[in-house]
């Protein structure tokens, strides 16, 4: 589902919103596997996080977060991330 950094979900109003995937993450400490991802209007674009489970025959469904403990898990992954890239690229500018 994420092979190509892109899936859509079904918008509020019924139409599927294109979604673009920042990273997914499988949790040894959980078990479980999360997709953060940004969804929406350029001039308004948001991040959303889900987690996911493949069934054996290859379908993957999104699943809510069910705990701070998860979104917390998520933004540290994310804060990560961020500083990651900040670094690549201070590496590039120098």
């Amino acid at each position: 589902m994420f092979d190509d950094g892109v899936f859509a979900i079904p918008g509020a109003d019924g139409r599927p919103l294109h979604c673009e995937v920042l990273f997914t993450y499988d949790c040894t400490d959980n078990g479980r596997s999360y997709v953060v991802y940004t969804y929406g209007a350029e001039s308004d674009r948001q991040i959303g996080a889900s987690r996911y489970e493949t069934d054996a025959s290859g379908e993957t469904k999104l699943l809510p977060l069910e705990s701070e403990a998860e979104r917390n898990l998520l933004n540290h992954c994310f804060e990560e991330l961020k500083a990651e890239l900040r670094a690549q690229a201070a590496e590039t500018e120098d």
